[in-house]
């Protein structure tokens, strides 16, 4: 009896610490299968999102462009095969309101302020800045940010052609409102933009001011 209880409780403990060893061992690639599986989802068209995995339970981390943004990552997450909870450990960019974008034309060049969405748009609207004003410095401070208005671009686009019709002055979106201030080129470009500012704007945008000085020897 003696002999078989001293084989007994060490082959016990043995067996609880092979099992234990071996969990610890096959946690491992474990987790790491699945924060593989949940970034190359994620990569697809959430890439702003990182996934790690602790035991199954996997953390969702990162800076979503919109609520829809996160609530497809999350979907897309827990659906990955072997996860148990996700912990969402997410921020929304922050919400401008009102979502404003600001051209400043002055002797040292371009100014870009106010916000721009996520994505290519901020890569979009220096595209068109450098084509509509070529060999002109220009500067970006726009900061990223939820609540651009519908046909944001389009309005951007209309903006940087009137701006680039100024000596110096400013353009202004605020929401869908529309504000113009400065001094024209040319008496055609002072003619021109107030031309267009009588049709419709892009993205049902409303005007809110115009300020504009014809060019010097001009009358208004």
């Amino acid at each position: 009896m003696r002999a078989l209880k001293g084989w007994f409780w060490p082959g016990i403990i043995t067996v609880a610490l092979l099992t234990v060893l071996a969990g610890w061992f096959l946690a491992g690639p474990v987790d790491a299968r699945i924060t593989e599986a949940a970034n190359t989802a994620l990569e697809v068209k959430n890439d702003w999102a990182s996934a790690e995995v602790d035991g199954r339970d996997l953390i969702l981390k990162g800076v979503a462009p919109s609520e829809e943004a996160l609530a497809d990552a999350l979907k897309i997450t827990s659906e990955i095969a072997g996860v148990r909870i996700v912990d969402n450990q997410t921020t929304l960019l922050p919400l401008a309101e009102p979502f404003t974008f600001v051209v400043t034309k002055s002797d040292d060049g371009i100014l870009l302020s106010g916000n721009v969405p996520y994505g290519d748009a901020r890569a979009k609207i220096l595209a068109a800045a450098e084509l509509t004003m070529p060999g002109i410095e220009i500067l970006d401070e726009m900061a990223v940010a939820r609540g651009a208005p519908p046909a944001f671009f389009e309005l951007v686009q209309f903006a940087l052609g009137q701006a680039a019709q100024l000596t110096n002055g400013e353009v202004e979106i605020s929401g869908k409102t529309y504000t113009i201030r400065g001094a024209a080129a040319s008496a055609a470009d002072f003619a021109d933009i107030n031309e267009a500012l009588k049709k419709p704007l892009p993205g049902d945008a409303t005007l809110q001011e115009v300020k504009l000085v014809p060019p010097v020897g001009q009358g208004g």
